[in-house]
């Protein structure tokens, strides 16, 4: 499975995400557009800060990761240029390269602005490789008191980010990433952890009604957990 919010790295992968995320009706979820609206986006804040994940509005389990931001070098735009633009479609402008992206999960990409403040364009390192590597649009944002929010703007999934020295307290991860004004069906902090289901005897089944009664009991208090 590919990174469902952040990067979307092969067409591969991507089309096995696709087939995961199909059944989803994402038209309520927080779209780009929307996402951006009424702010402004400042590439030089977020620039050599060590990123760290600590929310994910996924419906996928993920484990926590960092990212850091810099200016791309003329030479390595220039190298994006010339190898892959005639392999991108639609095309995108090169001089708008604006950000590069590097992850501690081994995943780097080029960032191209749009016409929309926070809106990029995302071009991975791996298309130098694989060829049919999708080209995808995320926005980023930074709100107070210096979160960063990244949205896939085609599956509308998003992660919540602060500086890995700064992180939120955990018992506030939920009303801090609330701040970054996005919403979907799901949410779950970076140190939330799922318990094991709880087992359901085998048929037949050998058991009076009192203790019929406690396994469902234990069943429906399982369903109302919520994450750390």
């Amino acid at each position: 499975m590919f990174l469902l919010i952040l990067l979307v790295s092969l067409s591969v992968q991507e089309n096995a995400a696709q087939k995961d995320l199909s059944q989803l009706d994402i038209e309520n979820y927080t779209s780009c557009e929307k996402f951006v609206e009424n702010s402004t986006f400042d590439p030089k804040s977020v620039l050599d800060i060590d990123w760290q994940i600590f929310y994910f509005w996924n419906p996928n389990f993920e484990e926590s990761y960092n990212i850091k931001f810099s200016i791309p070098s003329d030479v390595l735009v220039d190298r994006f240029r010339v190898e892959l633009d005639k392999e991108i479609h639609p095309p995108v402008n090169w001089s708008n390269s604006e950000l590069f992206l590097e992850s501690t999960i081994d995943f780097s990409a080029l960032l191209i602005k749009t016409n929309d403040s926070g809106i990029f364009k995302i071009v991975p390192t791996l298309a130098f490789e694989y060829r049919n590597t999708p080209i995808m649009s995320f926005a980023l944002k930074v709100v107070e008191p210096g979160y960063l929010g990244v949205l896939n703007c085609r599956f509308r999934l998003c992660y919540a980010l602060a500086p890995a020295n700064k992180m939120p307290h955990y018992e506030k991860l939920t009303e801090e990433a609330q701040k970054l004004g996005f919403w979907n069906d799901f949410g779950r902090t970076h140190i939330a952890t799922i318990p094991p289901l709880p087992q359901i005897p085998p048929e037949p089944y050998e058991m009076d009604d009192d203790n019929e009664d406690e396994n469902l009991e234990i069943i429906h208090q399982h369903h109302d957990i919520k994450f750390l």
